[in-house]
């Protein structure tokens, strides 16, 4: 966390010296704008996520993670653990913690895994801008070509780690 810190420290001083010479306090000020701006936004979908993943909590029960586990495991749980994450609206800063609020509650590491390989690869709701940005056709042919991996990443990992990863403890109980 320290070496994160000084290294966003030293690209910030950098590009404020960038742009301090390219375009002078205007430039800077305009930046630090922009960025309270950002920050402001990012910061009202940290707190509505945080919401629903209290929410969340308190609503789903161990008993009922379990029950779905015992209904969808194997292969129909990859499926639709990775399609969910695809699903799943907004950046890592609300699926992480997301996920996080589900420890100790019994879900599967491989669950887990197919759930983030989904949003990683999938992302559904970034396809719009991929329609836009560049063809149809490559954004559809990317969706076609990439939409074995998660299945796949959730397979390898319920076969070779179908108690979780070692030292990780994310299984309730470990």
């Amino acid at each position: 966390m320290r070496n994160t810190a000084i290294i966003l420290a030293v690209v910030t001083l950098i590009l404020l010296a960038i742009a301090y010479i390219t375009g002078g306090f205007e430039l800077v000020t305009e930046g630090f704008l922009t960025a309270g701006m950002t920050a402001s936004q990012a910061l009202l979908m940290i707190f509505a996520a945080f919401l629903v993943i209290g929410q969340l909590q308190t609503l789903v029960t161990s008993d009922m993670i379990k029950g779905w586990m015992q209904k969808y495991a194997g292969g129909r749980g990859i499926a639709i653990s990775s399609i969910a994450g695809g699903l799943f609206p907004g950046g890592p800063y609300i699926f992480y913690p997301f996920l996080a609020g589900f420890k100790g509650k019994g879900i599967s590491f491989y669950l887990l895994f197919s759930f983030v390989s989904g949003k990683q690869t999938y992302d559904f709701t970034r396809l719009p801008l991929e329609i836009s940005l560049i063809t149809p056709w490559i954004a559809i042919l990317r969706n076609i070509l990439t939409f074995p991996v998660p299945f796949i990443m959730g397979l390898i990992s319920w076969r070779f780690f179908p108690q979780g990863v070692a030292g990780a403890s994310w299984e309730e109980g470990e």
